[in-house]
């Protein structure tokens, strides 16, 4: 059974009310599926050609796929043309994911992968909270409605969820 999380991208600690235009939340086994293509991918660019933040962020990255009950700032302490080039990242994570097929328990033993649950991940789901994630970072994800938060990576794809 997959759990969810919170997303941000506040780049400072989160306000005690979050903000639904800065504010997500995910299944985790959705986001330990993207940020283990989003390592991948990175981890198949020869270094110099890696942005120069890459190392400053990596370890962060790995442990938000490994770990599943912590707030994750998706801002990583990034400026804006950091931050920008994530979202890029994360877009391209995204394209790559919907040419894939879904991902099964089978692939648990993937060194990028964090595989939770016992049934395989449909990737257009995925590939949707790499957008978001993308959105978050541009501030330019769109308002869920009143009271509501978005929940991403669920099967079917985005839904809402109640913030209390």
């Amino acid at each position: 059974m997959s759990g969810t999380r919170s997303i941000g991208c506040y780049g400072e600690p989160p306000p005690d009310l979050p903000d639904p235009r800065r504010e997500i939340w995910a299944y985790d086994g959705a986001l330990s599926i993207l940020l283990g293509q989003l390592l991948r991918d990175v981890d198949g660019v020869p270094p110099e050609r890696r942005p120069g933040w890459w190392a400053s962020c990596v370890e962060e990255l790995r442990t938000q796929a490994r770990v599943s009950d912590l707030f994750f700032d998706v801002a990583l302490g990034l400026d804006a043309d950091a931050r920008e080039e994530l979202a890029e990242m994360f877009d391209a994570t995204a394209d790559r994911l919907r040419e894939r097929a879904p991902r099964t328990p089978g692939q648990a033993d993937d060194p990028y992968l964090v595989f939770r649950g016992d049934h395989a991940h449909d990737v257009g789901p995925i590939a949707e909270l790499g957008q978001a994630l993308s959105a978050l970072l541009r501030g330019t994800l769109p308002a869920p409605p009143p009271g509501a938060l978005w929940l991403y990576g669920a099967p079917g794809g985005r839904t809402t969820i109640s913030p209390r």
